[in-house]
């Protein structure tokens, strides 16, 4: 039966990191962990921000607690962060710490 038969396994190459195949749990977190943080202490050239033109600011909507909370509710703790790196549950915790002030 073609159900039961047995399948080739697709062809898969181990993750290289600095020229190095990772078939450890450590190495890859290692590549991991080093890729992603290539950039911590590195000093930062803020003046490219000053080529930016400066935009009017805009003022908040007025809303209500009840309204955040009945619209954080229906997002979901375990979302993705954004651009800004903020998930629904951070924003859900801040609020649960102003209700409990």
């Amino acid at each position: 039966m073609e159900l039961v038969k047995q399948r080739k396994l697709p062809a898969c190459e181990a993750i290289q990191y600095n020229g190095q195949s990772c078939y450890q749990m450590s190495n890859l977190w290692d590549a991991l962990h080093n890729t992603n943080n290539s950039a911590s202490c590195r000093e930062v050239d803020l003046s490219v921000l000053d080529l930016l033109p400066t935009l009017q600011e805009r003022e908040w909507p007025p809303f209500s607690s009840l309204k955040l909370t009945d619209t954080l509710s229906s997002c979901s703790s375990r979302s993705s962060p954004g651009p800004d790196h903020i998930k629904w549950v951070h924003l859900k915790a801040v609020l649960e710490n102003e209700k409990s002030t």
